[in-house]
């Protein structure tokens, strides 16, 4: 079964995940929740993991804010990026093995906040539960994390295959696309609030877009507290 990690791994070798700018979800999760609600501004330099960092382009808009920012990915392309974006801080940027061990402390432990977007869901159940008890692991008690997962709502849906232990194989091929992946789907705010049940729950919430009629992209996201 873990053959599909290594199916995940060589479409992110290939083409990365460049992105050059933090995306409008989590912007809105420090201004709405980590700011408006808990007066977290990055001001007390608070530590922030991001799982599956990719470029680092949510690491660096949250440096800039002043948290003391931490990134691991299975890209080494994207971690150089991420490197070159923040050059003072290189080492704070770092590969980790595709197969998640829960036992696995990141970035030194006591992490105020973790976040983790569009990563947990490239993980079969088993391997889901792994990685997200080694991010629970490097929290400090009341810290806090924002994660989403790929909702059954996403058109990736209709062009996938269940394999096991909660993945669906997703093929698409069209102008744009050229995907052989795995993907994990939510069904349910239920399902996610489960899914994440080693965290106190906060919000549920999700996020949705839809370019050249291509389909509803629609994730959850899940914010909570390490208790």
């Amino acid at each position: 079964m873990t053959e599909y990690l290594d199916l995940n791994k060589a479409y992110y070798d290939h083409y990365g995940y460049p992105a050059p700018n933090v995306e409008s979800f989590i912007f809105r999760m420090y201004g709405r929740i980590l700011k408006f609600d808990y007066g977290i501004d990055g001001s007390k330099h608070e530590k922030l993991l991001d799982f599956g960092c990719g470029a680092g382009s949510a690491c660096r808009y949250f440096h800039d804010l002043g948290f003391d920012v931490y990134g691991v990915d299975i890209s080494e392309q994207d971690l150089e990026l991420a490197r070159k974006r923040m050059p003072k801080i290189p080492d704070h940027f770092v590969k980790v093995d595709p197969k998640p061990d829960p036992n696995l402390v990141h970035a030194g432990g006591n992490v105020d906040i973790a976040i983790s977007i569009q990563t947990l869901d490239f993980l079969s159940d088993t391997d889901f539960d792994a990685a997200l008890r080694s991010i629970h692991k490097s929290m400090k008690t009341g810290g806090f994390i924002y994660a989403s997962m790929t909702g059954s709502q996403c058109y990736y849906k209709k062009h996938s295959t269940p394999i096991g232990d909660g993945l669906h194989r997703v093929q698409l091929k069209t102008d744009r696309l050229d995907y052989d992946i795995c993907l994990n789907f939510t069904d349910s705010e239920e399902d996610m609030k489960q899914k994440f049940g080693i965290f106190k729950c906060i919000y549920l919430d999700y996020y949705d877009s839809s370019f050249r009629n291509e389909g509803s992209e629609f994730r959850y996201t899940f914010f909570g507290q390490k208790v």
